[in-house]
């Protein structure tokens, strides 16, 4: 049942981190209800407003403006500039090439983003072996090799115990991902690192990227892998498994945009570009190697590999002895002996990225002389936009990605096309051009590497983060509310959100306070009359901008990494419409059965630490959901419209909307591994049982005439023994179970950290076991009766419960026991029943 409860204050900013912006008064936002809420009318919705006060807002690029940044290890370079830490992204670039390899699409999105103020970390595809099978953290945090690239941008070479090269070989090896995972811990740690988006090239790296913390996962596929000579098959079969598992894949190529969305509901196409400054400047110079050699010049810039088209150059090169051909770039082991012996044919090797435009202003016509294979039919060829930021005229083989560049690029199949095509080209030569030539630039200036990485840029935000809106109603109770939003503010370390506190006429001091914030994230509706649970959040929505709408009671405390773990389940069900954490306090299966905290702090730390460990991406699906916290899609509530206000102060209010929610086939879910801690009914708490019992059956009655059905009450939380102590009852329940029911007798004591008893503890549970341990005290906290720890483990301080159970195997996890022995490090399995 609901209730309102208040709000909390903010503390003192961070001169530097976060520092304090002047605030503006603002007017309510009351949008049309035909657009946003249509099952309420607009008068509904406007009760009288005393006052708005929101922190004036800035833009994210304002918000990242970077700041100057302390030495943080001895062996490492002092970075020079950070976003505004924490609630910011850092970049992690798990790429296909080396950093100064061939400047290509991985090198240009990572400087973008540098320059726009982020940190990015950028991955060498080799590693350095360790060698040792003793290394400590602190031994990787020692050997970690970072250097600064340019500002804002860091090289990183990861430890391992092997040598290993992301194009050739496997993480088999335990030590190899230990030490790669610890390098990762070391960065954040050295760099203060908190949420990272992590954009993967190859498949290897997904060996890796998915078991960080506070991460997202990108896949840029940018090539049909499976037509290069280098990755080894062991390594192509990991791609579909990283296409499925990645929170985005970006694809370059139509082609690949097509492959992707069999695998993944969030595939966008962002296709390659060029840097135009850079080439469409005339430089001053022409190079030595290129200064004799006659006009006419046909020009190729990019790597000669196996799919470039030795024979058709060959042919082209000896059919027009008039013409010169050069090429530049690393001819990868190709057979260029025929192409070599001819007179025009120059072959000049590897430039420099720097060089480069001084070599393709040279040109007369541009060539993309590529083989017809998969690998080219799924490339979208950087090469094109530099051409073109030149202004010269291309031709090329007819790939799928240059079909509608037709205005600019020449196509051709076979010898005599490519003449004809190229013939056509020179002829800008002798006449008047200059239309056509500006026409190319302006194409390349509307596909610059900037543009790129705006459409990045929006993929990381809109999608990877969402934005949310967090919505307080108050009324009253000023310390609760302080202590919520002290709460949020700490915990919610994530890049966009806001959090709208809207007033249900409070008589204490919790209006002067509300407008004492100074936190740009907060705003702040002030209403002359109360308004109730529903009504309050329902104008909190109308004034949020946010893609999720969180409600939150104010007398809630939330614990790190609560959002990111409530958040969760909507990426892997898009048939979800609402969420809910598990919590101390709630009148469903929301509800622990067991719980550490208090009301000032919330969630023990040691606590949380073991129930994250316990439920980690646990989800399961119900059919009613507690609105102490729930995390709502904006598109769910635009559908179905705003929560009812006849429910007045509180109670009935979840039930109706879950059920309009699910009548719309929509589906619940509860995120098992988030907590907010809730304190329940603050405000229903002052009032006596007559006026609670009064509103209760009012709502149930108002809730059943709507709906023409008997209301049914919640489920009770999920714990097989919930209040039993009948031991012949509680034997029953286990055999019914269905599971290896398991007894461990083990210490009084459970300890955090883990000890090891408590490890091989752990590792017998499982979703086909049942395990019920002995245990006096857990963190301290005695055990009564028989209490849920986690989904498949139980601990109870009382064998004369469990007695009548027929255990299918019984442990002993005590140094000492009567009838049991300690043999070396061992323990005995005593029984098998």
């Amino acid at each position: 049942m609901k209730n309102q409860e208040d709000a909390v204050a903010t503390p003192v900013p961070d001169p530097i981190i976060n520092p304090p912006r002047p605030q503006v008064l603002v007017q309510p936002h009351f949008p049309e209800i035909g657009s946003e809420m249509q099952s309420v009318s607009l008068a509904e919705t406007q009760p009288k407003i005393q006052l708005e006060k929101q922190s004036k807002k800035e833009n994210i690029m304002q918000q990242e403006a970077p700041i100057e940044y302390p030495a943080v290890a001895a062996d490492l370079e002092p970075p020079k500039l950070l976003l505004d830490p924490p609630k910011t992204i850092t970049l992690f670039r798990f790429p296909i090439i080396d950093w100064d390899y061939r400047w290509q699409r991985p090198q240009h999105i990572c400087q973008q983003f540098a320059r726009h103020g982020y940190r990015v970390f950028y991955f060498s595809i080799e590693t350095m072996a360790l060698g040792r099978h003793d290394a400590t953290y602190a031994d990787i945090y020692s050997a970690l090799q970072i250097q600064e690239a340019e500002k804002n941008v860091w090289r990183v070479k990861l430890c391992s115990y092997q040598s290993l090269n992301a194009y050739r070989d496997k993480i088999h090896h335990p030590l190899d991902k230990q030490y790669m995972k610890w390098s990762i811990d070391a960065l954040k740690q050295k760099f203060n690192i908190r949420q990272t988006a992590s954009i993967v090239d190859l498949p290897f790296w997904s060996m890796l990227v998915f078991d960080f913390d506070d991460n997202k996962v990108i896949y840029d596929c940018m090539d049909e892998h499976g037509d290069f000579s280098n990755p080894s098959e062991e390594l192509l079969a990991l791609e579909p498994d990283l296409m499925k598992r990645a929170d985005a894949v970006v694809a370059s190529s139509d082609i690949l945009y097509q492959k992707a969305r069999s695998l993944n509901l969030s595939v966008h196409l962002i296709r390659n570009a060029g840097e135009l400054e850079h080439f469409s400047a005339k430089p001053t110079y022409t190079p030595i190697d290129i200064a004799k050699v006659h006009k006419p010049i046909i020009g190729y810039i990019g790597a000669i590999a196996d799919w470039f088209d030795m024979e058709l150059m060959h042919e082209l090169a000896k059919n027009n002895p008039a013409w010169n051909f050069v090429l530049i770039g690393d001819t990868y082991y190709s057979d260029t002996s025929n192409i070599e012996k001819l007179h025009n044919v120059f072959i000049l090797g590897e430039k420099q990225y720097q060089e480069l435009p001084a070599y393709l202003h040279a040109f007369d016509v541009c060539l993309i002389p590529f083989q017809i294979k998969p690998l080219t039919l799924a490339t979208n060829p950087v090469k094109v936009y530099e051409y073109l930021s030149a202004g010269k005229p291309v031709v090329s083989t007819p790939l799928p990605e240059l079909a509608s560049m037709s205005e600019y690029v020449s196509t051709a199949k076979g010898a005599q096309e490519f003449e004809e095509a190229i013939a056509r080209a020179l002829q800008e030569r002798y006449q008047e051009q200059t239309g056509v030539i500006e026409k190319r630039r302006q194409f390349a200036a509307q596909n610059t590497w900037e543009h790129r990485y705006r459409e990045f840029h929006s993929v990381i935000y809109s999608v990877l983060y969402p934005k949310i809106s967090i919505i307080i109603v108050t009324h009253n109770h000023w310390e609760l509310t302080e202590r919520c939003l002290d709460s949020l503010l700490q915990h919610t370390d994530y890049p966009r959100f806001e959090i709208v506190v809207v007033d249900n006429a409070s008589t204490d001091e919790t209006p002067n306070h509300l407008l004492d914030l100074n936190n740009p994230n907060i705003k702040t509706i002030l209403l002359s009359e109360n308004e109730g649970f529903a009504g309050g959040n329902n104008i909190g929505v109308l004034n949020a901008t946010g893609d999720y709408i969180v409600l939150l009671n104010n007398d809630t405390i939330v614990s790190r990494e609560w959002l990111p773990r409530l958040l969760r389940p909507f990426k892997t069900d898009p048939q979800i419409a609402a969420v809910g954490p598990m919590s101390n306090h709630v009148g469903n299966d929301q509800k622990l059965d067991f719980f550490i905290g208090d009301e000032f702090r919330g969630a023990n730390e040691k606590w949380l630490e073991q129930f994250y460990e316990l439920y980690d991406k646990r989800i399961r699906y119900s059919e009613m959901l507690g609105f102490f916290c729930v995390a709502i899609k904006r598109e769910v509530i635009q559908s179905i419209g705003p929560l009812d206000k006849k429910f007045g102060c509180g109670m009935f209010e979840d039930d109706d909307y879950c059920l309009r929610m699910r009548l719309a086939d929509y589906k619940l879910a509860i995120a098992e591994d988030a907590f907010v801690y809730h304190q329940g009914s603050a405000t229903f708490s002052q009032w006596d049982e007559e006026r609670k019992n009064s509103l209760f059956q009012h709502n149930q009655a108002y809730f059943e005439s709507k709906w023409n059905t008997a209301w049914t009450p919640p489920k009770m939380p999920l714990s097989l023994f919930l209040n039993i102590a009948d031991p012949d009852e509680i034997a029953k329940i286990a055999a019914a179970s269905n599971q290896t029911v398991i007894y461990a007798s083990c210490p009084d004591d459970w300890q955090y950290p883990k000890e090891e008893w408590q490890q091989m503890l752990l590792q017998i549970c499982n979703d086909e076991t049942l395990v019920i341990a002995r245990v006096g005290n857990y963190l301290g906290t005695p055990i009564h009766g028989i209490r849920k720890m986690g989904p498949n483990l139980y601990l109870t301080d009382n064998e004369m419960l469990v007695q009548k159970i027929p255990f299918k195997y019984i442990y002993n996890f005590r140094d000492i026991e009567p009838g049991g022995e300690l043999i070396g490090h061992e323990r005995r399995l005593l029984a098998g029943v």
